[in-house]
C-alpha cells in the first residue's frame, strides 16, 4: 500500500529518463527529486529521493528506501534569514523521513528560496505564499461524500487547489482528485465535489474507501500560483488518464525545481474540519 506522492513522480521519471530497444532497457542517470511546500502559518516540508531506474527485476518496498536522500543539506531563507530543515524520521510518513524545521513559518506575500546539496546534486526553487483562500462552506452531504461551496473575485485571476487528509488513515494532505481549479473555467459561486484521494487510501480489499461514521476528515483549501496550478494539473491526469490502458499520460508532471524534478510550493490555506454521520 503506497502512502506518498512522490513514487508517481519517481515512476514518471523513470519511464521518461530510459530508452528502449527491442532487447534492452538503457538507465539513464538518476536525477533527484524534490518535494516541498509551505503554508501559510506552517512549517516548511520536504523530502527527497532519487529516480528509480527501470529494471526487469522486480523492486521489493525495502530496496526503494534505498532511493531516499537522509543526509542533504536543505536550507530555505525567506529573504531575510536563512533556517537549515533537519532531517528526521516519522513513522507516519512512507517512506519515513522528512526535512523540517520549527523556526519559520510562513506569511502571506513572502517569497521563499529553498536549496537542496547532496552529493553531486544541487537543486534551488522559489515559491511565494498566496493569500489564503476561503470556501464559504464545506460540509459532507447525507452520504458522506465532501462537499465546498467556493467564490472568487472576477477582477483577479486565482488558482486554487483542494486537499485531504483522514485522520488515524493518513499522516499528510494528499490532493483531492479532480479538484484543481483554475478560475476562469467556473461560473461562481461554484460547488465542488471533493473525491478522496484514490492512490493511497485504500480498504482491506484494495478498493477506494469510503468514509465511515465517526471518521474525522480534515479539508485543505488553498490558492495556489500557476506554477503549483500546472504541476497539480499535471499529476489529475496523470491519475485520470494515465491509468487508462487505452490512454497513455507519458511526460512528467510541470516541475519549478532547478536542478532537479518535482516541486516546492507555497500554499495560502484554510483548514476544515468534518466529521462523518
Amino acid at each position: 500500500m503506497v502512502k506518498y506522492i512522490q513514487y508517481i513522480i519517481c515512476l514518471l521519471c523513470v519511464t521518461l529518463s530510459t530508452a528502449c530497444t527491442r532487447d534492452d532497457l538503457i538507465t539513464a542517470a538518476p536525477q533527484m527529486v524534490v518535494e516541498g511546500w509551505i503554508d501559510v502559518d506552517g512549517f516548511p516540508v520536504v523530502m527527497l529521493s532519487k529516480t528509480i531506474p527501470v529494471s526487469t527485476n522486480r523492486e521489493e518496498v525495502d530496496e526503494i528506501y534505498d532511493y531516499v536522500i537522509k543526509w542533504a543539506k536543505v536550507v530555505v531563507s525567506d529573504g531575510e534569514r536563512e533556517v537549515v530543515l533537519t532531517g528526521k524520521y516519522d513513522s507516519e510518513m512512507y517512506p519515513p523521513y522528512v526535512y523540517t524545521t520549527g523556526d519559520m513559518r510562513g506569511e502571506i506575500g513572502k517569497t521563499y528560496k529553498l536549496t537542496v546539496k547532496y552529493e553531486d546534486f544541487y537543486a534551488e526553487a522559489t515559491a511565494t505564499i498566496p493569500k489564503p483562500a476561503n470556501a464559504e462552506k464545506v460540509y459532507l452531504d447525507e452520504n458522506n461524500k465532501i462537499k465546498a461551496v467556493i467564490t472568487d473575485n472576477p477582477d483577479e485571476k486565482n488558482y486554487y487547489k483542494f486537499f485531504v487528509r483522514v485522520l488515524g488513515r493518513d499522516a499528510m494532505f494528499y490532493s483531492s482528485n479532480m479538484a484543481t481549479i483554475d478560475d476562469a473555467e467556473y461560473s461562481f459561486p461554484a460547488e465542488i465535489t471533493l473525491e478522496l484521494p484514490s492512490l493511497n487510501i485504500y480498504d482491506k480489499e484494495g478498493q477506494n474507501y469510503e468514509l465511515q461514521k465517526g471518521d474525522v476528515v480534515y479539508v485543505k483549501y488553498a490558492q495556489i500560483d500557476a506554477a503549483a496550478y500546472r504541476f497539480w494539473d499535471d499529476y489529475k491526469n496523470f491519475v485520470g488518464v494515465g491509468r487508462n490502458p487505452f490512454f497513455r499520460y507519458n511526460r512528467n508532471p510541470y516541475s519549478n525545481v532547478s536542478g532537479a524534478l518535482g516541486y516546492w510550493f507555497g500554499y495560502g490555506s484554510t483548514e476544515y474540519l468534518l466529521i462523518a454521520r
